[in-house]
């Protein structure tokens, strides 16, 4: 037998065997990706909506800075928006299957086109507009954006709890 005979009988082989087992396949649980409402630091917060849809479908009030160019249209986003008892309201976008950097940086790039951006360590993007601040983060699976008001003081650390979060999904 030539090298390459052995080679394809010997996956041939192997796939057979694996075909042949009548063992269902289980998936393994999902492991959660959004933050839960004790979670976020200044609460008590609620969990008012929760929700997972792709881009293009996204309510347009939670696409970061009006912008729906900085994320493939198709992409899978889970999304959740908390409410305090005061009536402050903070979102939380994790957006995958895309290029994580690719869409750090055109966020970057389109917000920089309605507000203020600053870059800051981590890496993270802070968007500013008016009274709204939009904060954007990635693992090596998602993209994190949360959205809250400018005058929050604990916002930073929500979408940092959120990249941990994210990031421990994988």
């Amino acid at each position: 037998m030539t090298r390459w005979t052995l080679i394809v009988a010997v996956a041939v082989t192997g796939l057979s065997a694996c075909a042949a087992e009548g063992e269902p396949v289980i998936a393994k649980p999902t492991a959660q990706v959004l933050l839960d409402a004790s979670q976020l630091p200044g609460g008590p917060w609620t969990a008012e909506r929760t929700g997972e849809v792709r881009w293009a479908d996204l309510d347009r009030a939670l696409v970061p800075c009006g912008k729906r160019v900085i994320v493939p249209g198709e992409a899978r986003v889970r999304f959740r928006v908390f409410a305090s008892a005061d009536g402050v309201s903070v979102s939380e976008l994790v957006v995958s299957g895309i290029e994580t950097v690719q869409a750090f940086k055109r966020f970057y790039a389109e917000c920089g086109s309605v507000g203020k951006v600053e870059g800051r360590p981590g890496p993270t993007n802070v968007v500013r507009r008016g009274d709204t601040t939009e904060i954007a983060n990635f693992t090596d699976d998602h993209l994190v954006v949360v959205n809250g008001p400018s005058a929050m003081d604990d916002l930073g650390a929500i979408a940092d709890a959120a990249r941990d979060q994210a990031a421990k999904a994988g």
